[in-house]
């Protein structure tokens, strides 16, 4: 799972650097740095994937604190004596995404919104 995630932080994060070098640009790179860093979803991705490559960040102040895994609802099924066979739905980890001002996140809802707002750009700026 933490591989998942990793993996599209870098990918959502390698889209500004595409977007930066776009042929037909029009908008500036100023104006990508500036769109991520307002995304909270974009900023969050962005941290994730510098920590990953670079262990530490060190040219900008990360606004993610931290990435946590919580159990899963299910996971209260030894004590209610539920069997295997009856596994219920959403048993499975969730992924927390903390940002530096204690918000938490669920992760699959900041990669939703990820994405939804690098489609406004583009859909914004005319890139196809």
């Amino acid at each position: 799972m933490s591989d998942a995630l990793s993996d599209l932080a870098v990918a959502l994060t390698s889209l500004k650097d595409w977007l930066k070098k776009h042929p037909s640009a029009a908008f500036s790179e100023t104006t990508v740095e500036q769109y991520l860093n307002a995304s909270l979803a974009l900023s969050s991705f962005r941290d994730i994937a510098n920590s990953a490559k670079h262990r530490v960040i060190t040219k900008y102040v990360p606004k993610t604190s931290d990435v946590s895994t919580s159990a899963p609802s299910s996971s209260l099924a030894f004590i209610e004596n539920v069997t295997s066979d009856s596994k219920q739905p959403n048993s499975y980890p969730r992924l927390k995404i903390v940002r530096a001002d204690g918000s938490r996140h669920r992760a699959v809802d900041l990669a939703r919104m990820a994405i939804h707002d690098w489609q406004a750009f583009m859909q914004q700026h005319g890139v196809e």
